[in-house]
């Protein structure tokens, strides 16, 4: 065979290398994209249900058990500050406070770090303080620590002194969260005693928010 005749074979070989390599990086790349529409749509199914069913725990006046559920003297358990400290739920009694459950890789608990980190000031001046904690062992996954995720996500309002970040212990969360929902929290007035119960502040602010003037002990 000549030169030629081998160099035009070449050329010929390579154009269609080429476009098959192409066709084959399109169809991973649409792969990748249906696979994240995927995880996105299921993530939202999840997080309506975990919505749909919180709040419908609410209204019953119960959550998991009668135990957390409004009206009931919120039960005690320990969780330690990102600063070292140890603190019960009941050392908060004297102050309304919102104790939220996160887990530091949830989606709906991100959002809503960032929508508290807006309205920070508002549950202040109403004398209502936030503690946000990392479920132990943050619910069995992989997720930045609590310190990381507030900074992150928080900003300069992770420092406000109305606002606590710690890890719950074990106890503490299957106390408050038997269930296992990402991201959950019960709003607990001075004396003591679940107010108002819910899920995903970044969705349920207005409704969070209305609560809080009912409860809180200025503004």
């Amino acid at each position: 065979m000549t030169q030629d005749a081998t160099r035009r074979r070449s050329a010929t070989r390579v154009p269609n290398r080429r476009s098959t390599n192409t066709r084959r990086a399109h169809e991973a790349r649409r792969e990748r994209a249906r696979r994240r529409r995927r995880a996105t749509y299921a993530a939202a199914a999840v997080l309506a249900a975990v919505v749909a069913g919180v709040a419908v725990a609410a209204t019953s006046g119960h959550h998991g058990s009668t135990a957390t559920g409004v009206g009931a003297r919120a039960p005690d358990g320990t969780f330690t500050t990102a600063g070292g400290g140890n603190e019960t739920v009941a050392s908060l009694r004297g102050q309304p406070a919102l104790v939220w459950f996160v887990a530091t890789w949830c989606s709906s608990c991100q959002a809503g770090t960032q929508a508290m980190a807006s309205e920070i000031g508002t549950f202040a001046a109403h004398g209502v303080r936030v503690v946000e904690l990392e479920m132990a062992d943050d619910l069995g996954q992989s997720g930045p620590s609590i310190e990381q995720f507030g900074q992150q996500l928080a900003g300069a309002a992770y420092t406000n002194r109305d606002w606590t970040w710690g890890v719950a212990s074990s106890g503490l969360t299957s106390t408050y969260d038997p269930n296992g929902y990402l991201d959950i929290y019960y709003l607990i007035d001075a004396s003591g005693r679940i107010a108002y119960v819910n899920g995903s502040p970044g969705s349920t602010m207005g409704q969070l928010l209305a609560q809080v003037a009912r409860v809180g002990t200025h503004g």
